[in-house]
């Protein structure tokens, strides 16, 4: 999850969040023992969820569940009598083996299920919350990610099925990724396909902006594509600048001026902010104007660190947050912690933009309501001072042409 401070003549879009599950694979020393933890790795998974997980259980067409019971007719769910008496059976493997691509299960009911060892490999990460494949980074500068494989692709290299694996990847694992040669004379139809392709692309379908585009089309109108750009309140591409706004969508926010913005992460007045935002440069400021980035996952660890404290404050108290546009009439609220963590308290995402944030009020519960807000005054203060140190502030001078993609809200699967 990356904050971001921008201050420039931009095409904008947002999409949402795709990820990529593809990791790095283990390495092991020797053949033998990659053997033993491979073979062991399938029996960390529960004998349950791998049989819930069998082809059997899903429609082969439209891979959903086949397994619920329920009466055509009426929608009622048809419930099991052994589940009904609290006694739902357990399925027990009889035996397995390994293959090269995957184990083969076979099940004391006689029936007999296979799993690719990437699919099990994924499921215990997922499960366990090990090696997550997010990368912290702090001290990241403009030469780095300019020369970097990881960091920097180009816009034609992107629109390809290798392109798109390694732009998810790498938002995935950084939340930031700088596309370069992006064309910024069609109208915003480049900016529509990007989108599309960060956004998983469409394949083989005539409605999908991802494939016109690829095909040398760029008339598709944005609403009839079936990806790319999320829809909001300002549009699905649009400009920073006011005088190139589309007549009717809102300008009711700071971002169009000429002034410097805190670091922040955008549309913390929606219920589900968008994955991703595309921040394409049209035309560079004659002075200054520089874009900055900081890691907030990397941020909130900080802070755990040296201020558990606030950690936990920042963490546990939900905020409110709105943006409202007396010409158009939207009015959007919407309420989180700043971190949010999940049940084994890893952080997993973050909302954070105090010029969008309400006034505070504490539960009606609360004893000591100067407390709340020492404690809350606190908490900011110290999680203001580590975003603004140098190390966590990415500063970038992009160029006509140049995108920088950032994961405006990651969500790492608990």
């Amino acid at each position: 999850m990356v904050l971001t401070t921008c201050r420039h003549d931009f095409f904008h879009s947002t999409t949402t969040t795709a990820t990529t599950t593809t990791m790095a694979r283990r390495c092991f020393a020797s053949l033998a023992r990659e053997k033993e933890n491979t073979a062991r790795i399938l029996l960390d998974l529960p004998e349950y969820f791998l049989r819930a997980y069998d082809d059997t259980n899903f429609d082969p067409h439209t891979l959903q569940r086949s397994d619920v019971k329920y009466d055509n007719r009426t929608g009622k769910p048809i419930p099991r009598v052994r589940e009904m008496q609290h006694s739902v059976p357990y399925p027990k493997i009889a035996s397995y083996r390994e293959t090269s691509s995957g184990f083969w299960v076979k099940w004391k009911d006689g029936n007999e299920s296979f799993y690719t060892r990437e699919w099990v490999e994924d499921q215990v990460k997922l499960w366990k919350g090990t090696d997550t494949g997010r990368i912290l980074w702090t001290g990241l500068d403009e030469a780095t990610v300019r020369t970097s494989p990881d960091l920097s692709l180009n816009f034609a290299d992107l629109l390809t099925r290798g392109g798109m694996a390694h732009a998810l990847k790498a938002l995935f694992r950084y939340g930031i990724l700088l596309i370069t040669d992006t064309p910024i004379h069609d109208n915003g139809a480049g900016i529509a396909a990007m989108g599309a392709a960060l956004g998983g692309g469409a394949i083989k379908n005539h409605l999908s902006l991802y494939e016109t585009y690829k095909d040398g089309h760029t008339d598709l109108v944005l609403p009839y594509g079936t990806d790319g750009p999320l829809r909001t309140l300002y549009g699905t591409v649009w400009a920073t600048s006011s005088s190139s706004q589309v007549e009717g969508s809102s300008r009711a926010d700071s971002a169009y001026g000429s002034d410097g913005l805190p670091l922040h992460t955008d549309m913390t007045y929606m219920r589900d902010p968008p994955g991703l935002q595309i921040f394409t440069m049209v035309k560079p400021a004659s002075e200054g104007g520089e874009s900055v980035f900081g890691d907030g996952f990397a941020a909130a660890e900080r802070l755990r660190e040296q201020y558990p404290r606030s950690f936990e404050t920042l963490s546990s108290v939900a905020r409110r947050y709105h943006s409202r546009d007396m010409e158009t009439g939207w009015h959007l609220e919407a309420t989180g912690p700043v971190i949010e963590t999940d049940s084994a308290d890893r952080v997993i995402a973050i909302r954070h933009n105090d010029l969008d944030r309400l006034p505070d009020i504490p539960s009606p519960d609360t004893v000591d309501e100067p407390l709340f807000y020492e404690e809350l005054a606190h908490a900011h203060q110290v999680w203001d001072s580590i975003l603004a140190k140098d190390d966590m502030r990415l500063v970038v001078s992009l160029k006509a042409g140049e995108t920088m993609v950032v994961a405006n809200q990651v969500r790492i699967s608990s």
